[in-house]
């Protein structure tokens, strides 16, 4: 499941929703794109269409050469229209592709996520109770996008890679992620919200988002897979 509503401070600034998801029986995929660039809803959009064209794009094992793959192909393709390097990274890539991507790949014991920038993984235990866990970088958070780009300021993302967590099925039945809008969800302050997640109430949680609108400034994005989801 996963539900993408538009960010309320978005809305008042004429914004859209510059968030994207992606759903499969194994893979569950969240773009969170940068509110600073003018197009990062293209980039999220055409990011996860190519993506799809990928043979075997929901495998785990394949996911970050396939990410890699992407970015180039798409970079490739635009350098004809921008030959300046200077005007292709500061024209395009800053003002397109820069998006968090986070990936959470269900397989038959246990839960994987990647994670390129700033969001949540989300943990349900076998008691029922849910755990937010924040990776947050402030104002900056780094982009995958960055290592396409040259300057001082991005050699520090030259050689990062995805950050990978595993969670044993067995201890953690549930596990989701979400863009860094569902931070008034990780806060408690959506009333009932957890339980919602534990009886996989998907209809009570759109509720949630859509009648607490005003309590998320940013696009919110949150995924998890509904319980009679089934592996492939």
């Amino acid at each position: 499941m996963i539900i993408s509503s538009q960010g309320f401070g978005h809305f008042t600034k004429g914004l859209n929703n510059q968030d994207f998801g992606i759903e499969t029986p194994r893979m569950l995929l969240v773009l969170d794109g940068c509110s600073g660039a003018k197009y990062s809803e293209v980039g999220t959009r055409l990011f996860a269409q190519l993506l799809l064209r990928k043979e075997d794009f929901d495998n785990y094992e394949k996911f970050e050469e396939n990410v890699k793959s992407i970015f180039e192909k798409i970079i490739k393709k635009v350098k004809e229209d921008y030959p300046n390097r200077d005007e292709l990274e500061k024209d395009f890539i800053m003002e397109n592709l820069l998006f968090t991507i986070i990936a959470c790949f269900k397989t038959t014991d246990k839960y994987i996520v990647k994670l390129f920038g700033d969001g949540y993984i989300v943990s349900q235990n076998k008691k029922g109770q849910i755990s937010y866990m924040r990776y947050s970088y402030g104002q900056c958070p780094p982009y995958f996008a960055y290592k396409y780009c040259s300057g001082e300021e991005f050699e520090c993302y030259k050689k990062a890679n995805f950050k990978t967590f595993e969670f044993d099925r067995n201890v953690f039945p549930k596990i989701g992620i979400g863009s860094d809008g569902i931070m008034p969800m990780a806060k408690g302050e959506i009333r009932g919200f957890d339980s919602f997640i534990v009886a996989n109430n998907n209809v009570m949680i759109e509720s949630a988002i859509r009648n607490n609108r005003q309590s998320f400034f940013d696009d919110v994005t949150f995924a998890f897979f509904n319980e009679e989801t089934v592996t492939s």
